[in-house]
């Protein structure tokens, strides 16, 4: 999984924290410095697949050439027209120039269609941006959909036509900064980098997820009912039938689960080394299980981990490329995929901001 750097032009795909710090701190200064709002799972040839974003959050950039503060009026009305009401909290930053941007970050990735996230994203921010009359929300950056970049946090200002610094920066607020402060006293705020930690809302952001997914369902016409869960809106949209979703049909009606970020960085680093323990090889595998995996592509993902013979020494898959008898013991006993707690205790889950769930 990656991140595109840009100066703003794309210039790197960035698979680590470390390195996207040394990018910040080579081009800090002398370029403006972009990363690419969603991390991407899938390359076409070198380019992006862009229709592999992760979308764990969705992102708002309001831009006004003459007045920014008529962006700051535009992020209030958001925030108390539509955050407050459905106890939705966002992240909110300054971009030291002529605009704001706003996160609304989700608990865990929301893994829709791969052929459907462009034009949703698309859609949902253009129906909101009219909905609450946003008129400073970016559409240029709305039409860009899924391969958006947007400003880095703490880095410096460049005026665009000259270059040169402008002594501001990108820096983060606290809710209560964007609703109490006005324009200077932001400005003011930016003269610095905020070295400051600001608490990631992800988590408790659960209505967001399903505001994105109920629009979803009315734009491609699926039933559903405002108590519906996040996994079932998720399998009846991937049941519509509409798009390419890889899941397998025979298996019954079967309320499917996203594959978890935790779980997607365990087979990543797996298959770099080229070896799982047996553990976490069921976690691996009855996390793919959950989330509708057909068995022969469970069993690629051991194939490409372990890279040699299969046989009864694994179990996970055979030589001609099937799943082994592990993975069809774990669907026909109906495990279930790992909780949380279970994925602390192995040390898979290691962030605390994962949002993996239970």
């Amino acid at each position: 999984m990656f991140r595109e750097f840009g100066i703003p032009a794309r210039i790197e795909k960035v698979t680590d924290i470390d390195r996207l710090a040394e990018l910040r701190t080579e081009h800090s200064g002398s370029n403006n410095c972009y990363v690419s709002v969603y991390a991407f799972r899938d390359e076409k040839g070198s380019k992006t697949d862009y229709n592999s974003a992760v979308v764990s959050t969705i992102w708002f950039d309001f831009d006004e050439n003459k007045d920014v503060s008529r962006c700051l009026k535009d992020v209030r009305k958001l925030y108390n027209r539509f955050c407050v009401p459905r106890n939705i909290i966002p992240r909110i930053f300054y971009t030291g120039g002529r605009g704001f941007q706003l996160n609304i970050d989700f608990p865990e990735p929301l893994e829709i269609p791969n052929g459907m996230k462009r034009e949703s994203i698309r859609d949902y921010l253009l129906y909101l941006k009219k909905e609450y009359v946003l008129s400073t929300l970016d559409v240029q950056c709305i039409n860009n959909s899924v391969s958006c970049m947007r400003r880095m946090s703490n880095t410096p200002y460049l005026d665009k036509k000259t270059k040169e610094p402008t002594g501001r920066y990108c820096i983060q607020l606290e809710i209560e900064e964007m609703l109490e402060y006005d324009m200077n006293e932001i400005i003011s705020l930016s003269m610095y980098p905020r070295v400051r930690i600001f608490e990631y809302p992800g988590e408790h952001n659960i209505q967001a997820s399903k505001e994105f997914l109920f629009f979803i369902c009315d734009k491609i016409e699926v039933p559903y009912t405002p108590t519906n869960s996040i996994p079932y809106l998720l399998t009846q949209i991937h049941k519509a039938g509409k798009f390419d979703n890889g899941y397998d049909e025979n298996i019954g009606t079967v309320n499917y689960l996203p594959v978890r970020e935790c779980i997607y960085k365990l087979i990543e680093e797996s298959i770099k080394h080229g070896h799982c323990g047996h553990s976490e090889n069921t976690a691996i595998a009855a996390e793919l299980v959950s989330a509708g995996w057909k068995d022969t592509n469970i069993g690629f993902v051991f194939q490409s981990i372990f890279n040699e013979e299969g046989g009864d020494k694994y179990g996970w898959y055979n030589d001609d490329g099937t799943a082994g008898y592990q993975i069809k013991n774990i669907r026909e006993k109906a495990i279930n995929r790992y909780s949380r707690d279970r994925l602390v205790q192995l040390k898979i889950c290691k962030n605390k901001y994962c949002g993996c769930g239970g």
